[in-house]
């Protein structure tokens, strides 16, 4: 029996449509989380930062996003009851995932989709789902992935989010993965 090829770590990743107006955002976003601190606005630094987090993630730029996350932990922990810890926890698993660190981040999706069940935040939820289930086809852990994205397809068909042409192309994909591994 031939051995399965690895799946891409970078399985359906997104990619900035426009590198230039990415960093402008990543500047912008960087400027708005050192006003969040120096005002000692926590929750807006810990939504600012998930943003950065995110957005330096996208621009590859994993070992500084880690940091930065890393970095604002505790203060999220504190702010478990707020959207904008949630939407933190969700860029911190991925930067986790891209980082090569899939165990921790898939206690940190746990988390993360635990506060989203807790709290009814449906659209963040669609997302922490749809991060989860691409960590989890890289994993090789299809049958998880695909109800990942099945519950953050019916989420988003709920909400009429126009995302879920996204998670419909996750789930074609991972038919075809599965397909040509069959």
């Amino acid at each position: 029996m031939q051995a399965q090829p690895a799946v891409p770590m970078e399985f359906l990743r997104f990619n900035a449509p426009d590198a230039d107006a990415l960093a402008l955002d990543i500047e912008e976003t960087r400027a708005k989380l050192a006003a969040a601190r120096l005002a000692g606005d926590t929750l807006a630094a810990v939504e600012h930062a998930a943003d950065l987090g995110s957005m330096l993630t996208t621009a590859r730029r994993e070992r500084e996003a880690l940091a930065l996350l890393q970095a604002m932990l505790a203060e999220t922990e504190a702010q478990t009851a707020h959207e904008p810890a949630g939407w933190f926890l969700n860029a911190y698993a991925t930067v986790l995932q891209y980082s090569g660190r899939r165990d921790e981040a898939d206690v940190v999706f746990t988390k993360a989709l635990a506060l989203c069940r807790l709290n009814g935040w449906s659209r963040l939820q669609s997302f922490v789902l749809q991060h989860r289930g691409r960590s989890l086809v890289e994993q090789q852990r299809f049958d998880e992935a695909q109800a990942c994205f099945t519950e953050a397809l019916d989420l988003r068909v709920q909400l009429n989010d126009p995302r879920q042409a996204s998670t419909r192309r996750a789930l074609e994909a991972l038919a075809e993965l599965r397909a040509r591994r069959a």
